[in-house]
């Protein structure tokens, strides 16, 4: 039997963005990041924890162009309040701006946080294979919870 050989990924990955729980923080670096190659031709995919339940989820970002990706820390959507949900959809915003598709992947809570804090090219080229188109309308209308919070959200 012939040895099986992987090609190795040829993706380059940067260092993580932001602050986890950090939703302005972290928007503001991926803003900052993105300013001179805020061009067409990426990919927006939104990686969370969780499935089927979009209000407690957390989401981070990975951003690809090219050959190119940076993952921007778990801090948008509504687990982190109004702010982190504001800040994802700013970023589908932005990303639909620039006709950039988004997908969506999930990733176990186990490896959530050790993934999204030390990327390698193999991990994510698994999350990006993993992900799959999700409507945009779904990250850009602010939820409405069940009950008030102390930063004003809106009643159910």
């Amino acid at each position: 039997m012939l040895p099986t050989h992987r090609s190795p990924i040829d993706l380059q990955v940067s260092d993580p963005l932001g602050v986890a729980g950090a939703p302005q923080e972290t928007w503001g670096a991926v803003q900052a990041h993105l300013a001179d190659s805020a061009r067409a031709g990426g990919r927006l995919i939104l990686v969370t924890d969780r499935q089927g339940d979009r209000l407690n989820a957390a989401y981070a970002a990975l951003l690809v162009q090219g050959k190119e990706a940076v993952i921007a820390a778990p801090a948008f959507g509504p687990r982190y309040g109004r702010p982190g949900a504001e800040a994802l959809a700013e970023l589908v915003k932005w990303a639909q701006e620039r006709d950039w598709p988004v997908r969506e992947t999930v990733l176990n809570p186990s490896d959530f946080v050790r993934v999204l804090a030390e990327p390698d090219a193999e991990e994510v080229g698994r999350l990006i294979a993993a992900s799959t188109p999700s409507d945009p309308g779904i990250y850009t209308t602010l939820p409405k919870l069940k009950n008030l919070d102390d930063d004003g959200w809106d009643e159910v």
